[in-house]
């Protein structure tokens, strides 16, 4: 089975269905660190190009069949809660907003394209006020199949950190509640990080200097830093508890480990996202932590695959 990813990152999302046997045919993504990264591990499948000057024609050329699934992440910027400078009335985050109209090219380009499913994920926010409504008709409009709005809360999917998500789809997803996965377990058999082992990127990053001398007193679930999202404090450098599900990991996150007065590698963040050890990043270590944090957990993209088959 063929997909299109659309704003593809640094390969979540085509990861887990590619641990299902499905094959990405073509990618699109701006970012040349994401298009990079991508590139190492799928191949010369990606394009760096913008999706709302992107045309279904210039996909169909690089495809085999037509696509069995397009997934798409847009960026989810203009709706998330943690987005301090967030437009207040959720309709013009949607269409006012020129990052937030991407979504309305993602839902062109997929009913353009036909695919027997599809799958667009983002912040829960995204919902807000009469927007579930506006982009149902959108699709609807479009000639797609009506949507279903699953909310996926990612702890119960399999995934060692928690992060809840709206994925709009032509399928009602299966919820498969996993018993949840603590942080201890996805990252505890690691070694110490920047000694010789066969770990590519389980390397500690520097911490500020500002904040060195209250490392050691942290304690767990506290923070180093505060910040104001639109609606609620966020933290960042929280000391993570060893035995429950990571807080949500962002491009941002940096995370004290457990019992060590240190930072979490990029290979510690991307086990609470469920990448594989064998996927490989490019450029520099503050670029590697966005395309970990910015990703579609593979685990989850590897059980919608399994619910796909299932149907066939």
């Amino acid at each position: 089975m063929n997909i299109v990813d659309l704003f593809c990152g640094g390969g979540g999302s085509s990861a887990g269905f590619h641990q299902a046997g499905f094959t990405t045919e073509f990618a699109v993504d701006l970012a040349e660190h994401c298009i990079d990264t991508f590139k190492l591990n799928f191949g010369d499948v990606v394009h760096k190009k913008d999706v709302s000057k992107l045309r279904y024609q210039e996909i169909e050329r690089f495809l085999s069949k037509p696509p069995t699934i397009v997934t798409a992440s847009p960026p989810c910027e203009p709706f998330t809660s943690a987005n301090q400078n967030r437009i207040f009335d959720p309709f013009d985050r949607l269409y006012s907003d020129e990052t937030g109209r991407l979504m309305l090219h993602a839902i062109r380009l997929i009913a353009d394209l036909n695919p027997e499913y599809y799958f667009i994920e983002n912040v829960k926010g995204i919902l807000d006020g009469e927007n579930q409504e506006l982009l149902r008709e959108e699709i609807i409009d479009s000639g797609l199949s009506p949507p279903y709005f699953n909310i996926i809360e990612a702890e119960r999917w399999g995934v060692p950190s928690k992060r809840t998500r709206v994925i709009i789809s032509n399928i009602d997803l299966i919820c498969p509640d996993f018993s949840q996965i603590s942080v201890h377990d996805a990252i505890g058999d690691l070694p110490l990080p920047n000694y010789p082992d066969k770990y590519e990127w389980h390397i500690t990053s520097s911490l500020p200097e500002k904040y060195m001398a209250n490392l050691p007193s942290t304690s767990f679930g506290q923070s180093l830093v505060y910040f104001m999202g639109a609606k609620k404090q966020y933290q960042n450098y929280i000391r993570i508890l060893p035995d429950v599900p990571a807080p949500v990991v962002m491009g941002k996150s940096r995370f004290i480990h457990y019992s060590q007065d240190r930072i979490l590698t990029p290979l510690e963040n991307a086990r609470l996202m469920t990448f594989p050890d064998t996927h490989q990043y490019t450029g520099s270590l503050d670029y590697v932590y966005d395309i970990i944090g910015e990703a579609v957990p593979p685990k989850i993209t590897y059980e919608i695959a399994k619910q796909i088959t299932s149907m066939v």
